[in-house]
């Protein structure tokens, strides 16, 4: 596997990880293109033979904090630890551009993904009622999780 920065060229296949990765509300072209292409943002992809089995991008929020805006990793590569390669790449990104906090949203539901980001270090924050547009098993309830980047493990 190879993790290097995101392409423009990476765009189509990215949004049909996303289709694959989320069973409700995965992002369309629009919003993919705007995230990625924000010229703020950050990104990479996880390289798999020719295939892009997993992406990041992160957003500043401000001098502190940036956002893990999204983080996929195709069903067919789960398991493999490219979820947690891509976050802990991102973390060292924000570390060296002085952010102090990570900061993302979750579904509730998503339970493979919170306990990932638990063992990452990452707190719940908050909870997020009614958080997404669509349902997903039965709740449009999130958390926001953040994690202190200055803190070691």
């Amino acid at each position: 596997m190879i993790i290097r920065d995101y392409r423009k060229s990476d765009l189509e296949s990215i949004v049909r990880l996303e289709e694959r990765a989320f069973e409700v509300g995965p992002y369309t072209i629009h919003m993919l293109r705007e995230i990625l292409h924000d010229p703020q943002s950050y990104s990479l992809v996880a390289v798999e033979g020719e295939v892009i089995a997993g992406y990041i991008t992160i957003l500043p929020i401000d001098k502190l904090h940036a956002d893990v805006e999204s983080i996929a990793v195709d069903p067919d590569f789960g398991g493999r630890g490219i979820g947690k390669t891509l976050m802990m790449r991102g973390e060292e990104w924000m570390s060296r551009n002085h952010f102090r906090y990570s900061v993302l949203e979750v579904r509730d539901k998503n339970d493979v993904a919170i306990a990932m980001y638990l063992k990452l270090g990452y707190k719940i924050k908050e909870k997020l009622h009614s958080y997404y547009e669509l349902e997903y098993h039965g709740s449009k309830d999130g958390y926001r999780m953040e994690k202190d980047l200055s803190l070691k493990e």
